[in-house]
């Protein structure tokens, strides 16, 4: 680029001096312009305008490539925004998941719920609830039975149901058993205030239950009894206490089974009159049977589970009680 504007004004220059030079003199000096205007590299002014119009080329077609982008990215952008606009107006749906939680035969527990209540698991017992709970209640299924010390909260109301037997507390110690093969719900309160409600035949009647009071609800009747008496031998079970209360053997037995997590049979009917008035604190299966039998005309004999492959029990430990 340098070296034409200096051939350019070199020429101008002698072209100014022929024009006062004599004829002859200015053919010879022509004759030198012309040769000298020769010498200028034609190809290499011819490539660096090439490459001028080609850089101008290229800058034409990235604009018009980021053109054709941005064109067809700005649909779904745009879809994009209104979409996260959008949800961002709508309330957030929190994720939950079912818990359920079970006490297997021979053994108690105790569980913390979400809210910080407690709960203690008798054996062959289980528990259901939403976690998190709802925002307005705390629901829990139940079969079984289990012991409620309740966290209150008055804007969020506390309920254990099982079956059309539902139970709505506040903030209380209750407790709640519901077994199954058991004919009857039984709801006991400990402290605090609880509403019983049956839900039947389209109806819905509510029964308040105060400290000291045991409810006895009939499954197929629903027919409700409730007496306020001494519950300590009901609660007793979940401070590790199990409590003979002038207790017939069918009720002996049948507590057995859940406490030690084996079969217990009576092969005389006779026995089943037999009663029973004890407490056993942390006592083994063996240290009981010994001390009933002692106390009562009774023969107890155990039978230790069988065992098959992988060393899983095929069947239960025995109990069998007889008449002496």
């Amino acid at each position: 680029m340098t070296d034409n504007k200096h051939i350019q004004h070199k020429i101008e220059d002698r072209l100014t001096r022929l024009t006062n030079q004599e004829p002859a003199e200015q053919i010879l000096a022509a004759q030198q312009i012309i040769s000298e205007i020769g010498t200028i590299n034609s190809h290499a002014a011819f490539a660096k305008v090439q490459k001028r119009i080609q850089k101008r080329k290229n800058t034409i077609s990235l604009l018009n490539t980021f053109s054709r982008i941005a064109a067809i990215l700005f649909i779904p952008l745009l879809l994009a925004s209104v979409w996260l606009f959008y949800n961002q107006q709508k309330p957030v749906h929190q994720q939950f998941a079912i818990q359920e939680i079970t006490s297997p035969p021979g053994i108690r527990s105790q569980v913390v719920l979400p809210d910080g209540s407690k709960v203690w698991l008798n054996a062959e017992s289980t528990i259901k609830f939403q976690v998190p709970f709802q925002e307005n209640s705390r629901n829990i299924d139940i079969v079984g039975e289990a012991f409620f010390d309740v966290v209150k909260n008055p804007d969020r109301p506390f309920f254990v149901q099982s079956g059309n037997v539902k139970v709505k507390v506040l903030g209380t110690r209750f407790n709640y058993k519901a077994f199954a093969d058991d004919e009857n719900i039984e709801v006991v309160l400990e402290e605090g205030k609880i509403a019983l409600n049956l839900q039947s035949d389209s109806k819905n009647k509510e029964t308040i239950l105060i400290p000291g009071d045991r409810a006895v609800i009939e499954k197929e009747s629903s027919k409700t009894t409730v007496r306020n008496e001494n519950i300590n031998k009901y609660i007793a079970w979940h401070t590790g206490k199990l409590v003979f209360d002038n207790s017939p053997m069918s009720e002996v037995a049948r507590l057995l089974e859940r406490w030690y997590g084996v079969e217990v049979r009576v092969q005389d009917t006779e026995i089943m009159n037999y009663r029973f008035t004890t407490t056993f604190e942390n006592e083994s299966l063996f240290q009981v049977i010994e001390l009933l039998g002692l106390s009562s005309p009774i023969h107890i004999k155990y039978v230790p589970a069988t065992v098959g492959k992988n060393n899983q029990a095929q069947t239960k430990s025995k109990v069998i009680i007889s008449k002496k």
